[in-house]
């Protein structure tokens, strides 16, 4: 619920205690009118049992001034049940003390679980926790810290945060393509609890850097995703997923460049998603041809690039699958890539698998644990018939 309304709405004390079991998020915009919202901040947040805080900047193309830390801080006094809490700036913010309201947020919000920081400069503190477990970080892409600057930064903060076992980190800020200005054999933290993450930079070097800090770890989940604009867009032969041969989700942008010869070790994949191109082209490659990860049960296309003049076909490796004893369950398109998939795949009729969509969200940890999914479906009989993939059940009252 946004502070302001909240303000309008809640009156008597016997009024706050009605609305304590349903109001237990709250958002502070830049807007907010501080010196009459602290005082009445101090009326109503005692009755209620906040678990959620976000503190926002208005949307804007000008820059807009940040939220004073001594109103945060006075907010922040008021709600100790907190367990998550946001700090989403926006490209055009004014300079943002991170770090000190981090420490800030350390002192009084001891329950913490979940942390997401949107669009800030890569100045942590020294924040440490030994109950967060969820942790998003999404760089400002003006910041000016060097990429060498920020992975040491991302380094310090998972060697003070132990406990994690889901982390979102976006660095889509300005990359060195010099091997050199990276930090020279960082020392990478344990993380032993440390299941899921999902990283996003703009080139393989930088993500080769942030891999490396969290190859201590028992992922079970691994998405990465590099920008298409970059010219090292391509995986470079990123060896650090041999790191993890207990992967069961893996989600990659892009197979271009990779050494093939890492998938050798991911032997427990169950769901996949990558390009239908970039599969295409990996299975020729590989040694175990169709058979490449054996467990796989789930297979993701995100996108369908370009023309395709070669041998081969998604629906030709489900029907080789099964074939050899591996067949899949289930075959989901992104719905963004769904119209164009199936003008190429015209040959998925009697295959024996579930075919459906599925859309990512846009924000990890946002709101509601189910978003740490994908939202998926299975397609409607309507939607079968529409692609030609619905066969008619046969009738069992004929006789002979």
């Amino acid at each position: 619920m946004d502070v302001g309304f909240l303000l309008l709405s809640a009156a008597s004390p016997r009024r706050l205690v009605a609305l304590r079991e349903r109001i237990t998020a709250l958002r502070f915009p830049s807007s907010t009118t501080v010196d009459y919202s602290i005082h009445e901040m101090e009326r109503i947040l005692p009755h209620l049992d906040i678990r959620v805080l976000l503190f926002s900047t208005d949307l804007s193309s000008r820059p807009r001034p940040w939220i004073r830390l001594e109103y945060m801080e006075a907010v922040l006094r008021l709600t100790p049940s907190l367990q998550h809490l946001e700090l989403r700036a926006g490209s055009f913010s004014l300079a943002i003390d991170c770090a000190t309201f981090l420490e800030v947020a350390r002192r009084h919000a001891p329950h913490l679980t979940t942390l997401i920081m949107i669009d800030v400069p890569t100045t942590f503190g020294q924040l440490s926790s030994l109950t967060l477990r969820n942790l998003e970080v999404r760089m400002n892409h003006n910041q000016r810290q060097s990429s060498g600057q920020r992975v040491l930064a991302v380094c310090q903060l998972l060697e003070r945060t132990p406990s994690l076992e889901r982390l979102i980190l976006h660095d889509s800020a300005e990359c060195d393509e010099d091997k050199a200005s990276y930090p020279d054999a960082l020392a990478s933290p344990p993380l032993l609890r440390l299941r899921w993450f999902h990283l996003q930079t703009g080139n393989a070097i930088l993500a080769s850097a942030y891999l490396v800090l969290v190859s201590r770890s028992n992922l079970t989940e691994l998405s990465l995703k590099l920008s298409p604009y970059s010219p090292r867009s391509h995986l470079s032969n990123i060896e650090q997923l041999r790191a993890w041969p207990q992967l069961k989700v893996l989600r990659l942008s892009s197979l271009r460049g990779v050494n093939v010869g890492v998938f050798d070790a991911l032997t427990a994949v169950e769901d996949l998603e990558c390009g239908r191109t970039d599969f295409l082209n990996l299975l020729p490659l590989v040694s175990q041809g169709t058979t490449i990860f054996p467990r796989l049960n789930t297979l993701r296309i995100h996108s369908v690039a370009g023309r395709w003049d070669k041998d081969g076909s998604i629906a030709g490796f489900l029907r080789a699958r099964e074939d050899a004893g591996f067949p899949l369950q289930r075959l989901l398109v992104h719905a963004a890539a769904e119209p164009r998939f199936f003008e190429v795949e015209r040959d998925l009729g009697g295959v024996n698998v579930q075919i459906g969509k599925y859309m990512l969200w846009e924000y990890g940890f946002h709101g509601v644990r189910a978003r740490l999914e994908p939202f998926e479906v299975l397609f409607s009989e309507a939607e079968l018939k529409k692609y030609g993939l619905w066969d008619e059940p046969k009738s069992t009252g004929e006789t002979k």
